[in-house]
């Protein structure tokens, strides 16, 4: 499970805060697999505000068995919702989609995809508990088979931050397992210039803007390994990403806001804060699994042209 740009000292921090229950021992990786095939983990906790109010989460996860010689990443795009491509800390590029030509062959090489049916599965925080709704995957090409896990209702909330524990009961294909994870606190006071982000905000073409928001007063493994990536989204899908540590304030660089990075202008794009934590943990018959938190919220912005 592998998104771009994660640090290698994010999955050791993670890894501490999430072995637990029945979880089985960290295997060493230089130590090759007898088998002719590898079970991969993907879990993602996705909790989005809007408009300064609405609240939507969704939690999926996929238990995928395929290939050991097959590109990880890309069978990650194919069962989607999990890859996470960011830029380099501090940079910004324009946001990828996939299928692209430079796709096709590792498509042709990854063979057959069987996601795993692990039994009832759910998660719960503090009080709140969120049982996961068991999916058919649709075909994709005669790649992908199985089952999924979501969230039933995109309208239920789970608090933030907090302890999140994710168990399931186990099935002839894996052994049961309970891990638990600490989530991140959801951003807020996020401002573009001195305005909140709420409120809708115009950026002039060409001109830097500082960007700020708030940050946990008490320090801890965890969150000083967490990332904030932001998104600029016009209608057409044209989008940039920019990503940055967690510290409270960082710059949206003159380039984002020029007239060649977008169709037109005036332009009206959607910007997004997410803060993001993430990690592997450990669980019996599974080689590979991670979890990623990805929190934000949303609001509008009007790119407009220069006044000089």
């Amino acid at each position: 499970m592998r998104s771009s740009n994660r640090p290698v000292s994010t999955l050791l921090a993670f890894l501490g805060a999430v072995v637990g229950g029945c979880a089985a021992p960290v295997v060493d990786d230089d130590i090759t697999s007898a088998t002719s095939y590898t079970t991969e983990a993907i879990v993602l906790v996705e909790r989005t505000a809007a408009d300064g109010q609405l609240v939507q989460t969704n939690v999926s996860a996929k238990f995928m068995r395929l290939g050991s010689n097959a590109d990880l990443d890309v069978a990650e795009r194919v069962v989607g919702g999990s890859w996470l491509d960011l830029p380099t800390i501090g940079e910004c590029r324009p946001l990828t989609t996939f299928a692209g030509t430079d796709e096709a062959p590792a498509l042709s090489d990854l063979g057959s995809i069987e996601l795993l049916d692990v039994g009832d599965l759910s998660i719960t925080a503090e009080s709140t508990s969120m049982p996961l709704a068991t999916r058919a995957f649709p075909d994709v090409g005669g790649l992908v088979s199985g089952v999924f896990y979501t969230s039933r209702d995109a309208r239920s909330d789970l608090p933030a931050p907090g302890r999140y524990v994710l168990e399931s009961t186990g099935s002839g294909m894996l052994e049961r397992f309970s891990i638990g994870a600490d989530a991140p606190a959801n951003p807020e006071g996020v401002r573009i210039g001195n305005v909140d982000l709420a409120e809708g905000v115009m950026l002039e073409e060409g001109t830097s803007t500082n960007l700020t928001w708030l940050v946990a007063e008490t320090a801890s493994e965890s969150r000083e390994s967490d990332l904030v990536y932001v998104d600029l989204t016009a209608p057409s899908g044209t989008g940039i990403r920019c990503t940055y540590k967690d510290l409270g304030q960082a710059v949206i660089p003159a380039a984002v806001t020029t007239s060649k990075a977008w169709e037109a202008l005036p332009a009206v794009v959607s910007i997004s804060l997410h803060r993001i934590r993430q990690g592997q943990f450990a669980a019996p018959g599974i080689d590979d699994a991670e979890l990623r938190f990805d929190f934000s919220v949303v609001g509008k912005a009007t790119i407009v042209p220069s006044s000089l």
